[in-house]
This record gives C-alpha cells, sequence and structure tokens, in this order.
C-alpha cells in the first residue's frame, strides 16, 4: 500500500468520525421563524456549483415568502443532502445511460399548517429493498458514501415533527417532506 492510499483511507476515516459525531450530538432544534423560500434558494446556489450540467427547478408559483418555524441550519442540511444525493444519483446514472434529462424538480405546496416538499430527480431511483435500508446508519449504495446522510436527514425531519418518505417514479426517485409550519411542543 502507497501512502497516498493510506493518507487517503485515513481522511475517509476522519469523515465517517466525524459524521457519526455529527449524527450522535445532533442538537436540539432551535425553532425560529424563517422563510422557506430563502433556504431552498441558498442552498441551491451552492449544489448548482457541484454539477452544473444538472438543472435545479424550484416551482414555487410566485411565492417569494412560505414561512415556517423551524431550525435554520438542521433544515438547510436536509435540503443540502437530499438535493446533493440527487445530483450524485442523476451523475451515476449518466455513466451508464445516454442523453439522460438532468433535471431535479423541487415543488413547495403550502397546506392550512403543514408544508408539502416534494422533490423529483431523474436518477437511479431506488430499489424496493434499499427503501426500507435507506434510514439506517451506515447503510449506502455510493462508492464513497457513509450511510450517514439520510438517518441524519431523517432524525431532522422527525425532531421538527414531519415526515419524509423515498419512493420511486418512471425516471428516478421522489423524495416527499412535510412539515408542521409552526413546532410549538
Amino acid at each position: 500500500l502507497n501512502l497516498q492510499t493510506i493518507l487517503k483511507q485515513i481522511k475517509q476515516i476522519e469523515n465517517l468520525v466525524n459524521e457519526f459525531s455529527d449524527f450522535a450530538r445532533m442538537p436540539k432544534p432551535l425553532f425560529r421563524k424563517n422563510n422557506l423560500v430563502e433556504l431552498f434558494e441558498s442552498n441551491i446556489v451552492l449544489l448548482n456549483k457541484i454539477d452544473n450540467s444538472i438543472t435545479i427547478n424550484l416551482k414555487l408559483n410566485n411565492k417569494k415568502n412560505i414561512e415556517i418555524i423551524c431550525d435554520y441550519e438542521q433544515i438547510s442540511r436536509v435540503i443540502f443532502n437530499v438535493i446533493k444525493n440527487s445530483i450524485e444519483s442523476i451523475q451515476e446514472k449518466a455513466q451508464k445511460v445516454q442523453n439522460i434529462s438532468k433535471i431535479i424538480d423541487i415543488e413547495i405546496l403550502e397546506r392550512r399548517d403543514y408544508i408539502v416538499i416534494n422533490i423529483f430527480d431523474d436518477g437511479i431511483g431506488f430499489s424496493k429493498q434499499n427503501i426500507k435500508d435507506l434510514i439506517k446508519p451506515y447503510f449506502t449504495t455510493k462508492e464513497k458514501g457513509s450511510g450517514l446522510g439520510l438517518p441524519i436527514v431523517t432524525k431532522i425531519v422527525n425532531d421538527h415533527n414531519g415526515s419524509i418518505k423515498f419512493s420511486s417514479h418512471s425516471n428516478g426517485a421522489k423524495i416527499e417532506i412535510i412539515l408542521p409550519k409552526t413546532n410549538v411542543s
């Protein structure tokens, strides 16, 4: 084994340890009023830098402000992680399939007292078996994944009294996140 390989492995272990301690030490959410549109827009700016060949559409029906009481950092992390997974899934599919549409559609629907966020991607989708395993710590289908991204996302959503559902659709995956607008425990 050469030094380069060893250093790379050390870095991977370091990342795993950091993610694990993040998972173990998830702080209690700090609930404040936030604009969900702004949360999505600021994350999309960062996510566009990962792969600008992928189009991320935020469908809002001209809404500039959707207020929600949530922990800004934690919900930001949910948005970033889930969309980053979609990007990686599209990249993986693009290596095997020619001319795929590289699109991620995000729709935010307001109901009376909760918000539904649907994220559709044209990636590889989920197998029936994987859907059950997705939220188990350390389960991953990615070569460099730690398997802690989605368990962290799920924990955050649960701490916000919300729910998250993973499913496949004809061209890829659908992730549905439901969050209450106010979180007065």
